[in-house]
């Protein structure tokens, strides 16, 4: 069997060992479907347990025939073109049909979201001690921890999809009905839910009153930090010339907002979940308005934003007083193709980094003492993350 390693740019095609991990992927995400109590086969498995331990526990029950199902969709040859499949052929399309009193966990991949999935899957940032590699023989060139960083993406990806349709109604067939802030908004939600979701099925507890240890806090962080592991929308975004060529300077500035605000809002979720302060309700709003002045040439173009980050949490607003992080040189970037240098972008990320984590930590304060303070708060979080759960037909959370 071809050795594990972090794979290279010049690799194109998936190896087994990476289509095995949406197998890995799928065990866990069927263990949560099928653990309430109207779906019981999986009542009593610790999600805790590692990949390798629960691969054993399908295979002795022949679960793997029963209640997962991993299809590779074929291509059409006479469309090779990257733009058309990035277009066209890249989104998986998830499924969870009933069978025989189970629910199959069923994940249709097209071959370039398969490909692309293992060309940019990469090793997450964070010390050894953040990212608890003692766990994965030590290393994160250990191929434990590679096969866990690969499948960890994958669940999150299977969640976040299962709730645009499971949830959301939304699915490969209509999701062009839901445009704009539609989808804006539904990706909120299907982001933050897949996040707990992601949580459920490492076997971390999922509680919404900030009542959660501090060891188990260190573990979900450093969960999200391994799932932090994947280029592949990137990848994909490299391949959409024609989308970026036919946005006017208006349309790119909104993009590269809302690639803000779901970057802030993402980490606000993580967070969260994190000290024990779920919410099935999280969106990013900016305040103020957008403002522009040209200088002699395009590239002395500036474009900022006057107000400042707001958030929702649960229903309730939350103003961070911190201003968006979008340089006006990476619009320019967009609308006239002017490269960054790469030291540039490190810097553009490592400023929206701390940005957002700069937003987060205002957020959880002032969150977390609405919580403390509020009981009809606390009440109300419990009774809509149980709704979340009735929906998704799912056990119900922890409400500690």
């Amino acid at each position: 069997m071809a050795k594990v390693t972090w794979p290279e740019r010049h690799q194109r095609a998936a190896p087994r060992w990476y289509v095995e991990s949406f197998r890995n992927a799928l065990r866990r995400v069927a263990v949560v479907l099928n653990s309430e109590p109207r779906y019981g086969l999986c009542r009593g498995i610790d999600l805790r347990c590692s990949d390798s331990e629960i691969d054993q526990i399908f295979a002795k029950k022949k679960w793997d025939r029963e209640i997962i199902q991993l299809n590779i969709a074929g291509e059409d040859p006479h469309t090779l073109d990257d733009e058309y499949r990035a277009e066209y052929f890249f989104y998986c399309a998830v499924d969870f049909p009933p069978r025989r009193g189970a629910r199959v966990a069923r994940f249709v991949v097209p071959k370039p979201f398969l490909n692309w999935g293992f060309t940019r899957l990469h090793h997450p940032e964070g010390t050894p001690e953040e990212l608890e590699v003692e766990q994965f023989d030590g290393s994160i060139k250990s191929e434990t921890f590679i096969r866990h960083c690969a499948a960890n993406y994958l669940v999150k990806n299977f969640w976040h999809n299962f709730v645009h349709r499971a949830i959301q109604g939304i699915n490969n067939e209509n999701y062009h009905e839901f445009r704009g802030p539609a989808r804006e908004d539904s990706d909120f939600e299907a982001d933050n839910l897949a996040n707990i979701l992601l949580v459920r099925s490492y076997g971390f507890p999922v509680r919404i009153r900030g009542h959660i240890g501090a060891k188990t806090s260190e573990q979900i962080e450093a969960l999200f930090r391994r799932n932090r592991c994947n280029l592949i929308f990137a990848e994909r975004a490299q391949h959409r010339s024609t989308d970026r060529s036919s946005m006017g300077r208006e349309a790119l500035w909104e993009e590269l907002e809302w690639r803000f605000r779901r970057g802030v809002a993402n980490l606000v979720s993580m967070q969260l979940i994190a000290k024990g302060l779920a919410t099935p309700s999280i969106r990013v709003f900016l305040s103020g308005e957008v403002r522009s002045a040209s200088g002699k040439d395009k590239w002395s173009l500036k474009t900022w934003r006057t107000g400042s980050v707001a958030i929702e949490v649960s229903g309730r607003r939350l103003n961070s007083n911190c201003p968006p992080y979008i340089p006006d040189d990476e619009l320019r970037n967009r609308l006239y193709g002017h490269e960054l240098t790469q030291e540039r972008r490190s810097t553009i990320r490592a400023g929206r980094q701390k940005r957002e984590r700069e937003i987060a930590a205002r957020v959880l304060g002032d969150y977390r003492h609405l919580i403390e303070s509020d009981k009809s708060l606390r009440d109300s979080v419990a009774q809509a993350m149980n709704a979340v759960a009735v929906r998704a037909r799912i056990p119900a959370f922890d409400r500690s």
